[in-house]
């Protein structure tokens, strides 16, 4: 009995299923007359075809053009074609948006840049190792990208350069030779304006010299000296000096005990802090160099890896911050700074350096690369990926010192284990190897730069 409700219940319902089905099946397998079918079937295969104009002319209205629009850029771009290997360094050829500039990074460091002539770029003597690759942007601002002087408030823009407190440096080669005046340069409002504005200006190709470029678009050449001459082999071994003393007498005395004359920059607070330092420094008979004031950042790559002027530099800034450095040194020593100097961090461009021209210095960079003469001594954490302990670093390099190579170095370090604790391994290192020692202004002078063509540029500025 038990068995028969539980079939009962389970045929009923499978019967009510069955009857659904048989009523639909009946309507299915009803005739249809043959032109009903045969406009079903067309139908059916045209509604996709319909459904997609419809979509592509919606599309069409969307993109439509409209007076509210703005008009389209076109993105310059940049692409290698070639690499080739040579005895100065690696040659990089490839194609690019006309009348762009692009910029060359080896391993996601800035190289060098350069104009694009008739579609095609170039770079010569590249001794960065791979991987390679390139960006590109347009190589000026047009009149339309800049905005009206109008729309820039009073306050915004800088106030007129001040008159240069400090006289111009030198000539090359003299530490010693008395300061001569210059009048403040005359900037016209209309330049005010323009220096609010960061600007990129791609430095123009190599000049004849490896290791010297020079900029055309801005008259004659400012140097960025980062080799000597490779004809001697000689090198510079150069050491910054910031804000810190630790080590700094031992690398002195390290000098002085083989008779090394070498080139040193010094900001204006190193000398306000130890100013004992910069009367030794004077005394042994080092080359020094200005390191600006306050070490400030010139240019936007910290930020954006481009060296494009910072808001708020323009010639009257970097003057300043060069002269207050040079009267600092030559109230400390009694002597004139050499007409060197370097930029901090590194950043700089071709109006930059113009402008240090003009107030009388040239600028001293170095060897760079991964495989140069950077001793990346600065990095003072040993968990950062760039430390090396400071025997490894002065192996690195003497193993890549090269004819006219310039060595970056510090004359005082943050870290645990100061390089001056075994500086003499380099110099020993070196002088194993066949090198003699050289100045900045000894590379200079032999590339052609020298008091005549500095008097130029301080001319220009005077303007």
């Amino acid at each position: 009995m038990r068995g028969h409700l539980y079939c009962s219940t389970r045929c009923a319902n499978d019967a009510g299923r069955h009857a659904v089905w048989r009523r639909v099946r009946g309507l299915l397998v009803r005739p249809v007359p043959a032109r009903a079918a045969v406009f079903l079937v067309a139908l059916a295969s045209t509604a996709p075809v319909i459904l997609a104009l419809r979509t592509v002319r919606d599309l069409d209205r969307i993109n439509a053009p409209s007076g509210l629009a703005r008009p389209r850029r076109e993105t310059p771009w940049a692409r290698i074609d070639a690499t080739a290997q040579a005895s100065g360094g690696s040659r990089i050829e490839g194609a690019a948006s006309e009348g762009s500039a692009v910029f060359l990074f080896a391993a996601d460091k800035f190289v060098a840049a350069a104009p694009v002539t008739g579609g095609r770029f170039r770079f010569e003597g590249v001794r960065e190792p791979g991987p390679y690759r390139v960006g590109a942007m347009p190589l000026t601002l047009t009149a339309a990208a800049l905005p009206p002087a109008a729309a820039i408030p009073p306050a915004a823009a800088p106030p007129p350069p001040p008159a240069l407190a400090e006289p111009p440096s030198a000539p090359l080669g003299s530490v010693s030779a008395p300061a001569r005046a210059a009048p403040a340069p005359a900037v016209p409002p209309a330049a005010v304006v323009a220096a609010s504005i960061p600007r990129v200006l791609p430095p123009a190709p190599p000049a004849n010299a490896p290791g010297l470029s020079a900029s055309t678009a801005l008259g004659p050449g400012a140097p960025d000296l980062t080799r000597g001459p490779a004809d001697r082999r000689e090198i510079l071994v150069s050491f910054d000096a910031g804000s810190s003393d630790n080590g700094a007498l031992e690398i002195l005395d390290a000098l002085s005990a083989r008779g090394i004359h070498t080139t040193i920059f010094l900001t204006g607070e190193f000398i306000r802090r130890y100013p004992d330092i910069a009367r030794r420094i004077a005394a042994d008979g080092h080359e020094v160099g200005n390191h600006t004031d306050t070490h400030p950042h010139l240019t936007t790559y910290a930020a954006d890896g481009r060296q494009a002027t910072r808001l708020g530099v323009d010639r009257a800034y970097l003057w300043g911050q060069l002269a207050r450095t040079a009267r600092l040194y030559r109230e400390a020593t009694g002597r004139n700074m050499a007409p060197l100097w370097r930029a901090p961090f590194g950043e700089h461009n071709a109006e930059i350096r113009r402008w240090a021209a003009e107030a009388g210095y040239w600028h001293v960079g170095w060897t760079g690369g991964r495989g140069g003469l950077d001793g990346m001594d600065w990095i003072s954490d040993p968990r950062s990926r760039g430390f090396q302990p400071a025997d490894r670093l002065l192996a690195r390099l003497v193993q890549h010192a090269e004819n006219g190579g310039i060595v970056l170095l510090h004359l005082g370090s943050d870290r645990d284990e100061p390089v001056a604790s075994h500086i003499g391994e380099l110099f020993d290192g070196l002088s194993g190897r066949g090198f003699a020692y050289a100045r900045a202004t000894e590379f200079l002078e032999r590339k052609g730069y020298d008091e005549t063509r500095l008097v130029a540029f301080r001319v220009s500025g005077e303007r």
